[in-house]
C-alpha cells in the first residue's frame, strides 16, 4: 500500500489563525498547531504544491514516500543566505534553489531507484534535521554536499563522471543533525569516508558581532532595529548573516570553493576500496575478539561439557539451542588448540547416546557439528 508523509514546521514565527485555517482547508484530517502540520496519504495526493505551502506558512518541510522518495526543503529570508553558494551544489530536479518576492527556497529531493520501506507516522526526522537550516545560514554547506553524494549514488540517470561540487570543510566529523541526515537517507558511510578525505578541517571563526555592530552607520542601525520592532519574525539569524556578508573576510567565506574536484566515478572506486579495507579490519577485529573469548573458555571445558549434558537432558528447544552454541564454542576452541580429534570423538559419542533425539541431531547438523557421513 502506498504511503506519503508530509511535515511542515514554522521556526521564525507562529502561524496566524488565518494560516491555520488555510492548512485545515487542505485536509479534513490535519490538525495544525501554531508551529507544525502533518499530512499523511494512503490513497490520495497532497492537494497543493508543498513548496508553495512552505513559502506561505513555514520554514521547513519534510516529505517521505514508501516507494523511496525523500524531500527536505527550507525557506530563508532573502537577505539571510548566500544564494550563489547554494547554487554551487544544484542538480536539476534534485537540489534546487528558487527565489520569490521575500524568500529563498532550498529544495532537496532524493528518489531511490530501489524502493523505500516502512514509515512511522509519528517520526522525528524533521525535528532531528531542523538544525541544518541554521547551519546553512551560518554557511555550513555540508548537508548540500551529502545530498549531492546521495543523489549520485542512487539516481540512475545521473552521470558517473559528474564532477563533485565544492567540498565543504569538516566533512570528516559530522554533528548530530548531519548524522541524522545520513541515517534518514541510509547513505553509504564508506562513500562519505572517502569523500571526506579531501575536506579540510577548519575551526569555526570567532565572529566579532559587537565590533561589527559598532562599525555600522546610524542609518543601518536604525533600519535593522526597526525590522526587529515591527517585523513578524525572529530575525537574529538574518542580522548575523548580513553582518557576515558585510564584514567577514572574503577568504574565510570562499575557502570552501578552492579544493580540487573529483568525479563521482572516482569517489565510487575509492569507496569500494575503503569498504574492502573496512571489512578486512572488522573481520580481523572480530577474529581477534573470538580468539580472546575462546581462550577464556580453556579452564572451563569440563564444566561446559557437564552444562551441555544438563541442557540436553531437559529435552526442550531453547536448552537445545544453548547447548549447540556451547558445542560450537568447544569445537572452535579445539581447532585453536589443534585438538579437533578429541572433540570429534566426544561428538560421535553424543550422537550414539542421543540417537533418538531428532531435534537435537537436526540442530547439530545445521551447526555443522556432525560430519557428512553422520
Amino acid at each position: 500500500m502506498e504511503y506519503q508523509y508530509y511535515e511542515f514546521q514554522a521556526l521564525e514565527r507562529p502561524l496566524t489563525k488565518a494560516e491555520q485555517d488555510y492548512l485545515q482547508s487542505l485536509s479534513s484530517r490535519v490538525k495544525p498547531t501554531a508551529t507544525r502540520a502533518v499530512f499523511t496519504y494512503s490513497y490520495a495526493d497532497f492537494p497543493e504544491n508543498p513548496l508553495s505551502v512552505l513559502e506561505k506558512c513555514f520554514d521547513a518541510m519534510l516529505y517521505m514516500a514508501n516507494w523511496g522518495s525523500y524531500q527536505l526543503a527550507f525557506r530563508f529570508p532573502k537577505s539571510a543566505v548566500n544564494v550563489s553558494a547554494l547554487e554551487s551544489y544544484c542538480i536539476d530536479n534534485i537540489i534546487e534553489v528558487s527565489t520569490t518576492a521575500k524568500y529563498v527556497i532550498l529544495n532537496l529531493e532524493i528518489h531511490r531507484e530501489e524502493g523505500g520501506g516502512w514509515i512511522e507516522e509519528n517520526n522525528n526526522w524533521l525535528s532531528d534535521l531542523l538544525s541544518l537550516r541554521q547551519a546553512l545560514l551560518q554557511e555550513d554547506y555540508r548537508v548540500l554536499y551529502l545530498a549531492w553524494l546521495q543523489a549520485e549514488a542512487v539516481s540512475a540517470y545521473l552521470k558517473e563522471d559528474a564532477q563533485e561540487p565544492p567540498i565543504p570543510p569538516n566533512l570528516q566529523k559530522l554533528n548530530a543533525p548531519l548524522q541524522s541526515f545520513v541515517d534518514w537517507l541510509e547513505m553509504d558511510t564508506d562513500l562519505i569516508t572517502v569523500a571526506a578525505k579531501a575536506s579540510p578541517t577548519k575551526k569555526e571563526p570567532k565572529e566579532t558581532f559587537k565590533d561589527w555592530v559598532n562599525s555600522l552607520s546610524d542609518k543601518e542601525k536604525t533600519q535593522w532595529l526597526l525590522e526587529i520592532i515591527v517585523g513578524d519574525s525572529a530575525i537574529a539569524s538574518q542580522l548575523q548573516a548580513r553582518l557576515r556578508q558585510k564584514f567577514a573576510k572574503v577568504s574565510e567565506l570562499s575557502s570552501v570553493f578552492s579544493n580540487e574536484r573529483r568525479s563521482f566515478s572516482e569517489l565510487r572506486v575509492l569507496a569500494d576500496t575503503q569498504r574492502l579495507e573496512r571489512q578486512a579490519k572488522e573481520k580481523a577485529a572480530a577474529k581477534a575478539k573470538r580468539r580472546k573469548y575462546l581462550e577464556s573458555l580453556k579452564p572451563q571445558q569440563a564444566q561446559l561439557w557437564e552444562t551441555i549434558d544438563a541442557l540436553i537432558a531437559r529435552k526442550q528447544a531453547q536448552p537445545y539451542e544453548q547447548a549447540i552454541q556451547y558445542l560450537v564454542d568447544l569445537r572452535d576452541l579445539a581447532a585453536l588448540e589443534e585438538d579437533s580429534a578429541t572433540f570429534q570423538s566426544r561428538i560421535r559419542q553424543m550422537q550414539t547416546t542421543y540417537s533418538n533425539r531428532s531435534g537435537l541431531l537436526r540442530r547439530m547438523r545445521a551447526a555443522k557439528l556432525l560430519s557428512r557421513e553422520n
